[in-house]
């Protein structure tokens, strides 16, 4: 297949955007842009190259950035975990009004790496298939399937990816598919047809050393929202849009950048229709929250979701987002502790942070008014299942949760899971057999309204 290299885009916009917040641009974000085009190939040639945005930068760098946690807001007294979680799950495959639909979509896999998204009537999914065990590096596989997990559109390979998960989005009509591969992070546009082949875009300076401080979203109107660490110490989260579905819309848009962090790592970001919720680690351990509107201003101070774990506690892993009706869901794992807490329209966390269960590797969609939390845990003794559990819009668990899996074999990978129309799907890598290294992928759909 065919490559196409563009020049790097011009620098200047976007560094006259942000020189009022800091004279020292990160050099990932100066140059972000689609400075390389591919179409899954190798020989280099030129084309036109987009400067972003940067009216938008500039209105958010109007203020200095806090250069400590004084301007996080605490967050309300009742914050230690309430309930016990859920203990008790029903299986999805024997419960009849779920309409359970199951499909084998790919084989003797090496990687566990899954990602999926859903529309009204269908699912693209996509993986890691490993060439070369000696060798770093993986071909990205996507395909379509129908809400009866039928495959629709034959798998085939993209490009070539880092052994980072990547992650698929619905993009109105279509869908964006994110990796990182050894330019960068890089995005692409994939088809239902194989010919011709999909246009691969870099983000080429963002690379992929700061995968895990990369955050990913989708917008309401398609395109996606990312989150990176902004000036050369890191000291701040910068916020932009690339992958509009609007050929009117710039390429990359550079939107604004946080002004209340404190040595923030591993964030998060949740979309609606009126702007932004960030999470984020701080230095010392706490997890904070902000919110910024569709121009990119923070529009308020930060709040701490969860504070300052003690000497001893357990480990606490990444926050996860997702936009629900009334503002966002909240979930991270402390030790193994599953925790959630929703947040307003204003990023103001609610009064209470709920125990959800116990297990490892959540994930997170959108239903109803509240969110499903997707994670691996025991249930009917057996380890690692794919389990899933419905929280209320003030992210209180429902008193059952679902077991999607079969409960055979251990689901050592994170599952994905999507909204698609009145279905819900799962996707997840398992053992193909006892004592058999190699995995299959296997894509589940239910009705969503039989999840209790």
């Amino acid at each position: 297949m065919k490559q196409i290299r563009s020049p790097e885009i011009a620098t200047s916009a976007w560094s006259l955007g942000f020189v009022g917040m800091t004279m020292s641009l990160v050099v990932g974000l100066v140059s972000v842009g689609c400075g390389r085009k591919t179409e899954g190939g190798s020989t280099p040639a030129p084309s036109a190259s987009v400067a972003p945005s940067a009216s938008a930068a500039t209105s958010a760098a109007a203020d200095p950035p806090a250069t400590s946690a004084s301007a996080v807001q605490a967050p309300p007294p009742a914050s230690e975990p309430v309930g016990s979680g859920v203990s008790s799950f029903v299986a999805a495959a024997q419960t009849e009004a779920c309409k359970v639909q199951t499909g084998e979509i790919a084989t003797y896999l090496q990687r566990g790496e899954v990602t999926a998204a859903g529309q009204e009537g269908a699912i693209a999914a996509a993986w890691l298939i490993k060439l070369a065990a000696n060798k770093p590096g993986a071909q990205l596989a996507f395909a379509g399937f129908a809400l009866d997990a039928k495959q629709v559109a034959r798998a085939r390979g993209i490009g070539t990816a880092n052994e980072t998960a990547p992650r698929m989005f619905a993009n109105g009509a279509g869908w964006t598919l994110v990796w990182f591969d050894a330019d960068g992070l890089a995005y692409t546009k994939p088809r239902w047809e194989t010919s011709p082949a999909p246009v691969i875009e870099h983000l080429s300076t963002v690379n992929a050393a700061n995968a895990d401080d990369v955050a990913l979203a989708a917008t309401p109107a398609g395109a996606i929202v990312a989150v990176a660490p902004f000036n050369m110490e890191k000291a701040q989260l910068g916020l932009f849009q690339f992958a509009p579905t609007d050929a009117a819309a710039p390429a990359v848009q550079a939107l604004g950048a946080t002004h209340h962090a404190h040595e923030p790592r591993r964030p998060a970001v949740a979309a609606d229709g009126t702007g932004y919720t960030l999470a984020w680690h701080e230095g010392d351990g706490r997890i904070v929250v902000s919110r910024f509107d569709l121009a990119g201003k923070e529009i308020d101070e930060a709040h701490t979701l969860a504070a300052v774990p003690p000497a001893g506690a357990p480990a606490r892993e990444r926050v996860n987002l997702v936009a629900t009706t009334k503002g966002a869901m909240a979930v991270w794992i402390e030790g193994d502790k599953i925790l959630a807490r929703a947040v307003d329209a204003a990023a103001r966390p609610g009064e209470k942070t709920w125990l959800v269960g116990r297990g490892r590797a959540p994930a997170l969609a959108p239903i109803g008014d509240g969110a499903l939390v997707v994670f691996l845990g025991q249930e009917g003794g057996k380890d690692d299942q794919v389990l899933a559990v419905k929280l209320s819009e003030s992210g209180e668990p429902s008193a059952t949760g679902m077991r999607v899996s079969d409960g055979t074999g251990a689901v050592k990978d994170p599952a994905a899971v999507t909204p698609a129309g009145p279905r819900m799907g799962f996707l997840w890598a398992e053992p193909m057999s006892g004592g058999v290294s190699t995995k299959r992928a296997v894509l589940r759909t239910l009705e969503s309204s039989c999840i209790p």
